[in-house]
This record gives C-alpha cells, sequence and structure tokens, in this order.
C-alpha cells in the first residue's frame, strides 16, 4: 500500500472511533434518562405501564451499545494498535473469529431492532383492530427474543459451515471474507438488505392507506404520526444506502480486480458507525414517547399516554 492509502485508511478508522464512541455516550445519556423518569414515574404514582414504542426503543438503544462497545474492541482498537504500529502481528484465533460472529450477529439484531420498530407501526395503522397485534407482552416475550434468536442463527453458517469469516490481510481482527461472494451475499442479505426491503415494503402500506383516507377525523390523526414517524425512519434506511454506495463501488472493482483492500472494510465498518449515531440521534424524532421523556416535565404517567 502507498503512503496516502495507508493515510487514508487511518483517517477512516479514526472517524468511525469517533462516531462509534458519540453513538455509545448518545445511547448510554438516552437510556439513562429513560431509567430516571421511569423511577420517578414510579416513585411519584405508584403504578407505571411502559407502551410498546418506549420498550422498542430502549431495544434500539441497547442493540446500538452493544454493536458500538463491541466495534471498538474488536475492530477500532485493535486497528488503532496496528496503525499506529504498537503491535504489528496480529494472529486469527477461534475466540478472534467468534468475536467477529457476535459482532456481525449484533449488527444485525440493530436493524431487525428498528424493523420491529416499523412493524409496530405498520400494525397499528394496517391493523388497528387486531388487538393481540398492539399488545407489549408480544413484543417482550415473543418477538424481541425471536428477533435475537432469528439472526444468531442465521449467521452462525458462517463460523461453522461457510467457514468465511477470517483475519484480514493487513488488518488487525477477523470478519467476513467478501472475496467468497455468494456467502458474503447472504450475510448481507440478513444484516440490512432484508430488514430494509421489509421497511420499505411497511412504508408503501401505509402510504397506501393514507391515500385511501379522503377526510381527515380525530380517529385518523395517530395513523398520520404513524406515516410520518414511518417516513423518517425510511428516509434514515436511504441514507444509510447511500452511505453503502462507497463500499459498493470499492467492492465491485474489488471483484474486477480480484483483489480486496484494506480500504474496502475500513469503508464498511466507517458506514457501519455512521449508520450508529445516525439511529442514535434520530430516535427521539421517531419516538415521541422519548422525545416527551428528555424535556425537563415530560413526566406524565405512561399509562395516561397515547402510544406514540
Amino acid at each position: 500500500m502507498t503512503n496516502s492509502t495507508i493515510t487514508v485508511d487511518v483517517v477512516f478508522n479514526l472517524f468511525s472511533f469517533i462516531i462509534e464512541t458519540i453513538s455509545f455516550f448518545v445511547c448510554l445519556i438516552l437510556l439513562s434518562a429513560i431509567i430516571y423518569r421511569i423511577i420517578e414515574i414510579k416513585y411519584k404514582h405508584g403504578q407505571l405501564r411502559i407502551d410498546i414504542p418506549l420498550i422498542l426503543t430502549i431495544n434500539i438503544i441497547c442493540s446500538i451499545l452493544i454493536k458500538s462497545t463491541l466495534q471498538i474492541i474488536h475492530i477500532t482498537i485493535p486497528t488503532l494498535i496496528k496503525d499506529y504500529q504498537i503491535m504489528t502481528y496480529f494472529q486469527e484465533t477461534s475466540f478472534s473469529r467468534f468475536r467477529a460472529y457476535i459482532l456481525w450477529s449484533v449488527v444485525g439484531v440493530l436493524y431487525w431492532s428498528y424493523t420491529l420498530l416499523a412493524f409496530f407501526r405498520f400494525t397499528r395503522v394496517i391493523y388497528s383492530t387486531k388487538r393481540w397485534l398492539h399488545r407489549s407482552s408480544l413484543y417482550v416475550y415473543v418477538l424481541i427474543p425471536c428477533q435475537y434468536i432469528f439472526v444468531f442463527i442465521s449467521l452462525l453458517p458462517s463460523l461453522v459451515i461457510f467457514n468465511n469469516i477470517d483475519l484480514i490481510p493487513n488488518e488487525a481482527y477477523c470478519t467476513i471474507v467478501f472475496s467468497q461472494f455468494y456467502f458474503a451475499l447472504y450475510e448481507s442479505s440478513i444484516t440490512f438488505s432484508i430488514p430494509f426491503s421489509i421497511v420499505g415494503i411497511f412504508y408503501t402500506f401505509i402510504v397506501r392507506k393514507m391515500r385511501e383516507t379522503s377526510a381527515i377525523r380525530q380517529g385518523q390523526e395517530l395513523d398520520r404520526r404513524d406515516y410520518i414517524v414511518i417516513r423518517r425512519m425510511g428516509l434514515n434506511m436511504m441514507l444509510l444506502s447511500m452511505m453503502a454506495l462507497p463500499f459498493m463501488i470499492i467492492y465491485i472493482k474489488d471483484i474486477i480486480q480480484n483483489h480486496y483492500e484494506s480500504i474496502l472494510y475500513r469503508v464498511q465498518w466507517l458506514s457501519s458507525s455512521v449508520g450508529s449515531g445516525l439511529f442514535s440521534i434520530t430516535l427521539p424524532f421517531i419516538t415521541t414517547r422519548l422525545r416527551d421523556i428528555l424535556k425537563p416535565n415530560g413526566i406524565a404517567p405512561i399509562n395516561n399516554q397515547h402510544m406514540t
């Protein structure tokens, strides 16, 4: 690699570290605010029921916290150590491969957590009469655990069957090797493409539902709010797709040349960090209840609020 390429690689990793750190602390602040408000409401009012959007928001926040921690530990810090030549030799181990599998699984969980929030908005607009779809127990005990189980099981073949999690040449960590195209396509579909497509489908159905409504009635205000929220979520996903374009361009070039450079993986993890930052910063804009919690006087009992 030339000196300019090495410099670009270092800059990408530093930016990734900065964005991931900001995402971590933003989510830590959000989670702390939620816990504080819950304790305060519980103390003042005695009874408390946490609504579904807040549950799903906490799920997203926890996913970002875990993902940011793992990426900093597994990707960023070893890369910084290598870039600044503190340590130049890294060995592939079973533990490092397993750590890469966990990181990729958590990345997938993050996108599926976002999709789960979109699913709630979708069911509330399209299947508003199906009350069982709007029960918090369905999400807490079924959908959220199933989301983790699905992603971890779906990506397990990468570790034990495809065997395409390896130490990257000229890098300090193990990750999914993109030289095996079909396996990489499968893993990318599980972690990003399928969740992104589902959010798009939900958005399309909600748009059709809203267009079928000719008059604005009071009972439709909740539907319109859900429409606005899922539109913002769709915009976030579109921005993430645009952020993935540089990676795709480099990947196509590397496929043609049959040579995969370090910058491909640097851009990939930088895009991943931007995704974490985007999710964490926009959460208050897609969950009204979270935005209310962040207000100085936003401590009304949750069970007296609409689920927003």
